[in-house]
């Protein structure tokens, strides 16, 4: 199939909102723009990226769907189009899949001190490695799958290029709350806290910020 006539699908991580471009509308280069749904910022792939996205997903196609009878009522989906969900075979899920589009609302936990019970998002993950709380070498898992080094994720291997890229390194935010800033740390597990995660409460005549999460003591985060 001709380029100009390839598609890659998108599927906005903040509304979950799809649609499709042709190949050769796709910048040269990564981009960041509103999704047309939800209005929200977020990451498009280069256009080679995306070359390398379709060929990805046509190959997957083809060696994970058996070849369909000559008296077929259906015909299969055009290339781009992703198939209904009924239509798909079950298999192994994998977080190397993120790259083709698929896996979007994937779970994502961090194994490291601080992380203990959250639970991420791919817009969470990008505020954390944005502000350098998630490095390349942390251990990640992807919902049910084993855990693996950050950077090796092909979902994630824009967003740690986009960080390095960047002018200006945006300040801490709250791991529970990624939207919004960290103005607070717990004195025990170093978690960056907001507002809502370290309110304040009186003990003995004493006003302090106390950790939401583990009911420890909390304290102005320093600005780096």
């Amino acid at each position: 199939m001709a380029e100009t006539e390839q598609r890659y699908n998108f599927i906005c991580p903040n509304c979950s909102g799809s649609f499709s471009i042709q190949i050769e509308r796709i910048p040269p280069v990564q981009a960041r723009f509103r999704c047309p749904h939800c209005k929200e910022p977020m990451d498009f792939p280069s256009r080679e990226e995306a070359r390398a996205y379709v060929r990805l997903q046509a190959e997957t196609a083809s060696s994970a769907s058996p070849p369909a009878p000559s008296d077929a009522s259906s015909p299969s989906p055009p290339l781009g189009v992703p198939p209904r969900k009924s239509d798909r075979l079950p298999r192994e899920k994998s977080p190397l899949a993120d790259q083709t589009g698929e896996g979007q609302g994937a779970r994502f936990y961090v194994e490291k001190a601080g992380f203990q019970t959250d639970v991420f998002d791919r817009r969470d993950m990008r505020n954390l490695i944005r502000t350098g709380e998630l490095l390349e070498t942390d251990r990640i898992r992807v919902d049910d799958s084993a855990a693996v080094n950050a950077g090796d994720l092909p979902y994630l291997i824009s967003l740690f290029r986009m960080a390095k890229e960047q002018r200006a390194k945006p300040p801490a935010v709250c791991r529970t709350h990624t939207d919004l800033v960290a103005f607070f740390k717990c004195n025990d597990t170093k978690r960056p806290l907001c507002e809502k995660c370290a309110p304040e409460k009186k003990f003995g005549g004493q006003t302090i910020r106390v950790c939401q999460h583990c009911g420890g003591t909390a304290t102005d985060l320093t600005l780096a």
